[in-house]
């Protein structure tokens, strides 16, 4: 198939919800995004220089796990695509399709050649057409169910086969079968020894305008009239075929790999536009100039020599260094203790943005421009605010899994150092001895907000405070994804106000900045040395408009925003019930949080909008603004 046929936007082509493997819906059915080994570039090829990106800092992090990693290279833009001939790749999946007139079902290779048999020209079959006379190249539809497992594969249902129950499944096939009668736990039987009418066989999708259940969708063979409806579908088992639609063809087969997984929940049937189809693996960073390689070359041979001349402790040695050079004092400690530099954990890597910032004044980088602002005085509950004017985020995808998500710190981990129970998929045919990963570079500006520390530490010393957040730990250690109960340990009142005011004021700033919600997008600094969250927006969305860090030229009036959000948080169309609520949302991971008040597009959140309570926020005995409201 033509990949060139295909139109897709590049933002979808690296986000929580979309990358490499996943299934984006196009105005023409929905497409599978290929690796990036075939979008065009190549790492002998010149084409690399023009596409590489330059944030040291993150291709350094991402060597722990990737260790031949030479290069970040970005997502292609049409120019690009007319220029290069670099472009991403992506096919058509589900593959199997049906007339909407003639009610035809087959494969999109079955209906390729039926296009070609006709003696049509294969140029205008995409998107996928029906070749009957009668039909007049009628556009065909997508199937709506896919199957995924926990190893990282999608496939189709076996749809030759469905019609073929065994015959213990037999008395659920028939058309006037009991609607009464409880469906069976395992789901249809199917028999694979062998196809209705073999190569003569011819199917037909049929719904029933009547019935709107899945037992009013059938799939019938127009030869011998044999037929099975869909209900159960949710419920069918079937082996994992361990195929990697996203590798593309070799030798006109799918690329596909050992699997063998036959129970569910690790294998099972959604609809293809079901979130946990797909879960990318990204990792995003600021730019920050002076700290591009975190331990270079020189600075190693720094430490080298202290630890030569024998008049540096090593606590003294991370402390100069970490003074000096602006670096995380981990990070000086792992490579003292090992020689190497493993892991990088997400906080501390955010740990280096968060106190560039404050400690900063005007750098001068083309890339990057910001001023701290003292806002004690204006804005009740935060000590600073900074002005950010220019600001790159690189965004970069490693893997990504199905059926769960796991958390950012076990992205960049070893199989083995955690105990997920879904496997990674690489982005890469190389799997993760790749030299090169895709990337997305974006400009923009934002709003980095400090709370008051003072004040903070006070607060979540609360006991009402603390039993609400144990609340949501409890719920999350309960949860069925692993995710969940990993974030759940180190889920504090801090991470919980700030998440939940974070979301506050990005609902405002809606309304004041020129930029939809969508367009927004938070980064949270929370530890025992972080109280604040960064609120941007990117050129990736709809363009760097100055509406946001220009809310800082007039500290008074974004206070009054700020108090705004605030207010507005007192009032809730679903109350009583959802300030009332122990537990809303996915795994009861949220408690006074719904999307009436509080939620955020999930493009916007870092959190998939889970571990929110406003109550810490505007209740009148514990909320952190509660003298703001009284």
């Amino acid at each position: 198939m033509p990949n060139d046929k295909i139109k897709h936007g590049r933002s979808k082509h690296i986000s929580n919800y979309g990358g490499v493997g996943s299934l984006i819906e196009t105005t023409n059915n929905s497409i599978i995004i290929e690796t990036f080994d075939n979008w065009g570039y190549s790492d002998l090829n010149e084409k690399i220089a023009h596409f590489r990106i330059d944030e040291d800092r993150l291709l350094q992090r991402l060597k722990n796990r990737f260790p031949n990693l030479k290069c970040l290279v970005s997502i292609p833009t049409d120019r690009d695509s007319f220029l290069y001939q670099v472009r991403p790749k992506a096919n058509y999946f589900p593959k199997w399709f049906y007339c909407t007139y003639c009610n035809r079902f087959a494969s999109y290779f079955e209906w390729k050649n039926r296009w070609r048999s006709a003696g049509k020209n294969l140029d205008f079959f995409n998107p996928p057409k029906c070749s009957n006379k009668d039909c007049r190249e009628n556009h065909l539809e997508q199937i709506r169910f896919v199957m995924t497992c926990s190893n990282g594969h999608i496939h189709d249902l076996p749809w030759e086969y469905w019609n073929n129950r065994l015959a213990s499944d037999r008395s659920s096939v028939e058309e006037n079968e009991d609607e009464n009668k409880s469906e069976k736990q395992s789901g249809p039987q199917l028999d694979y020894t062998k196809k209705c009418c073999g190569d003569q066989q011819d199917l037909i999708y049929k719904i029933s305008r009547e019935n709107t259940e899945l037992s009013g969708i059938w799939i019938e063979c127009k030869s011998c009239k044999k037929k099975a409806n869909l209900k159960g579908i949710f419920n069918f088992e079937k082996k994992c075929d361990g195929k990697k639609y996203w590798l593309g063809q070799l030798n006109g087969k799918f690329h596909e790999e050992e699997c063998g997984i036959t129970m569910q929940p690790s294998i099972s049937v959604k609809l293809k536009t079901s979130n946990s189809v797909y879960y990318a693996n990204t990792l995003s960073s600021l730019f920050i100039p002076e700290l591009q390689n975190p331990l270079s070359t020189e600075i190693r041979i720094d430490i080298e020599n202290m630890l030569e001349s024998g008049q540096f402790t090593t606590e003294q040695i991370v402390q100069l260094i970490s003074i000096q050079k602006k670096i995380d004092k981990e990070l000086i400690q792992q490579y003292l203790e090992t020689g190497e530099i493993k892991y990088i954990p997400d906080n501390v890597y955010r740990q280096t943005e968060y106190e560039y910032f404050l400690e900063k004044e005007q750098p001068d980088n083309k890339q990057i421009k910001f001023r701290v602002l003292d806002c004690t005085e204006q804005i009740n509950g935060f000590s600073k605010l900074v002005k950010i004017d220019k600001l790159k985020k690189t965004t970069v995808q490693t893997s990504f899994t199905r059926n769960e998500p796991i958390d950012i710190d076990s992205i960049l981990q070893d199989q083995t150092e955690y105990e997920y129970s879904v496997q990674r998929q690489s982005v890469s045919k190389n799997n993760f001895d790749s030299k090169t990963l895709p990337a997305l570079e974006s400009y923009g500006e934002g709003i980095l907000f400090i709370l008051d520390k003072s004040k903070l530490e006070q607060w979540e010393k609360q006991q009402d405070v603390i039993e609400r957040t144990e609340k949501i730990k409890s719920n999350a250690e309960n949860a069925d994804w692993k995710s969940h109960q990993i974030i759940a340990k180190t889920l504090t009142p801090r991470k919980v106000l700030i998440h939940t005011l974070s979301h506050l004021i990005m609902r405002e700033l809606e309304y004041v900045c020129g930029y939809p919600s969508s367009s927004l997008s938070e980064r949270l600094y929370v530890s025992e040395t972080m109280h604040g969250f960064l609120i941007s927006a990117f050129d990736g969305t709809d363009g760097y408009l100055g509406g946001l860090s220009n809310l800082c030229n007039d500290l008074e009036n974004l206070g009054k925003i700020i108090e705004s959000a605030i207010f507005r948080a007192t009032d809730c169309s679903s109350d009583p019930i959802c300030i009332e609520s122990e537990g809303q949302g996915v795994g009861q991971l949220n408690l006074a949080a719904c999307h009436s008040c509080t939620l955020t597009p999930e493009t916007s959140c870092e959190l998939s909008n889970l571990y929110l309570d406003r109550n810490l926020v505007i209740h009148n005995e514990f909320g952190y603004f509660k003298t703001m409201i009284e």
